[in-house]
């Protein structure tokens, strides 16, 4: 099977993607550099703000820890992700994620060490978020997509299909296309969301169908995501739920590539090789 992806060669200015359906919105995701005003020194280059439906909550709410999945027990309407640490007071925060109620007030701090930067071509897995066949409650009034809001930055759901929709992030200075001529593509391409789970040990379980990846250029950063259509998923509990499911930002990387690959008829670590590609990759910017 070829590994196919489709490219956003524009670099929106608009820097949100919605997801829609029946021309309603369901989700928001939207993209910025930190405040340079409010800090005055910090290491990394995004906030990223998740927003449900507007005055709906997510049926459920779950974060990956190392080891185990946690699910927020309160009601979660926006989830805001900080993948930058800064300097306060002469202390480092480290990058947070904060979980916020009807009110936009947070309910939960989660801190983590998942800086955006480009010290890594490493497409950061965010978030994926579960779509139900059908909403039954009458009482939600959905946003309807805007005239103003350029196409490839609308992602349309079919009706009556379960969906999810995985996101992933590249850190600046590297693109989709850099990254499709990695060794590690291959393992984002046909395997499904163990890949990226300590819990899991990084298990490559395959999908029982093919979904290539989309990209999307937004402030100099390619958005990656794919929509897995109409089958069970590896959570059962939020298949056919309006779900958010964050991943782990402190050891995605490692989960990933510390195993081995087969070059030819030699096994080599998957972190030797992406350090070899990384290299290629710059020497090729500045010729």
């Amino acid at each position: 099977m070829d590994a196919v992806m489709e490219f956003s060669i524009k670099n929106s200015e608009h820097n949100k993607i919605y997801i829609e359906r029946n021309n309603k919105i369901l989700f928001r995701l939207k993209i910025k550099k930190p405040d340079k005003y409010k800090y005055n020194s910090y290491d990394g280059e995004l906030d990223i703000m998740m927003d449900g439906i507007k005055n709906h909550p997510f049926d459920n709410l779950y974060f990956q820890r190392d080891n185990y999945k946690e699910k927020f027990k309160k009601s979660i309407y926006n989830v805001s992700w900080h993948g930058f640490s800064y300097n306060h007071n002469r202390n480092i925060k480290l990058p947070v994620i904060h979980l916020k109620n009807l009110k936009n007030k947070k309910e939960l701090e989660i801190r983590h060490k998942g800086k955006i930067k480009n010290d890594k071509l490493f497409p950061f897995p965010i978030c994926s978020l579960y779509i139900p066949k059908k909403f039954y409650d009458n009482s939600i009034k959905f946003q309807k997509v805007q005239k103003e809001i350029p196409e490839e930055n609308i992602i349309h759901l079919k009706n009556d299909i379960f969906g999810r929709i995985d996101f992933f992030i590249l850190p600046k200075n590297y693109n989709a296309i850099d990254f499709k001529d990695t060794t590690a593509f291959l393992g984002y391409l046909f395997s499904d969301n163990t890949l990226f789970s300590r819990e899991y040990q990084g298990e490559f379980r395959k999908r029982k169908k093919y979904h290539p990846y989309k990209s999307l250029k937004i402030i100099n950063h390619d958005i990656l995501y794919r929509i897995v259509e109409n089958e069970e998923t590896y959570l059962p509990e939020l298949d056919n739920t309006y779900s958010l499911f964050i991943h782990n930002p402190n050891s995605s990387f490692e989960v990933i590539y510390n195993r081995l690959t087969m070059k030819g008829n030699d096994r080599s670590s998957l972190i030797d090789e992406h350090d070899k590609e990384l290299e290629k990759i710059r020497n090729k910017s500045k010729n």
